[in-house]
C-alpha cells in the first residue's frame, strides 16, 4: 500500500493539513467567545461595562441575554436576576440585583440601545440554566457589530453562578 504513496501525493497531503490546521487557528485566534451564530461568553455582574468580541452578523434579530447556572436556591436566583412572576413579590423586587443598560454598536455608530431594570418577564429557564432576555436588535448581513453592557447595579453575588453573556438569532441553540 505504501508502494503507490508518490513524494507528489504526500506533498499535496502536507500542503492540505497545514492550511487546515492555520484556518482553525487563525479563527481561534480571531474571536475565542464567537459561535457561529453570535457571542457566548463568560462575564463578571459587578457594577461597570463588559464588551464583546466584534462579530459578524448573520441573521436580521439578535438577542441579548445573561445567563446563571442553577447553582443558588432557586428562589434566590430568580429574585436577583429580576424575575418577573405574576403577581409580583415585593420581596423579590427589592432583591433584583441585574440592572443594564445596553449599547449595540457598528463600527463607532450606535445602531440600537436599551435598557433592563427591576422585574422582568423576559425569561427562559432549562435544566442547567436561568436565562434573561435583556434586549435585541435588528443586525445586518455582514454587517460587523460590538455589543457594551454597562451593568448599573451591582451584580456580583450572581458572579458564582458563572454568569454569560450571549448574542445570538432567536433560533441558535445555545
Amino acid at each position: 500500500m505504501l508502494g503507490n504513496c508518490r513524494p507528489a501525493n504526500l506533498r499535496a497531503l502536507c500542503w492540505t493539513l497545514c492550511i487546515l490546521a492555520f484556518t482553525s487557528v487563525a479563527r481561534a485566534q480571531g474571536c475565542p467567545s464567537c459561535t457561529k451564530g453570535g457571542v457566548d461568553m463568560p462575564i463578571s455582574l459587578a457594577a461597570g461595562t463588559v464588551q464583546t468580541p466584534e462579530f459578524t452578523a448573520k441573521h436580521k434579530i439578535y438577542w441579548i441575554a445573561i445567563q446563571s447556572q442553577w447553582l443558588l436556591p432557586t428562589v434566590v436566583l430568580r429574585c436577583k436576576m429580576g424575575f418577573g412572576v405574576v403577581p409580583p413579590s415585593d420581596h423579590c423586587r427589592s432583591e433584583a440585583v441585574l440592572e443594564a443598560d445596553w449599547k449595540v454598536f457598528d463600527g463607532d455608530r450606535v445602531v440600537a440601545q436599551g435598557s433592563a431594570k427591576g422585574m422582568s418577564p423576559d425569561f427562559e429557564a432549562g435544566k442547567d440554566y436561568l436565562r434573561r432576555y435583556i434586549g435585541r436588535f435588528d443586525g445586518e448581513s455582514k454587517h460587523k457589530y460590538v455589543v457594551k453592557v454597562t451593568f448599573t447595579k451591582d451584580g456580583s453575588s450572581l458572579d458564582v453562578t458563572n454568569p454569560r453573556l450571549i448574542v445570538a438569532p432567536p433560533d441558535f441553540a445555545f
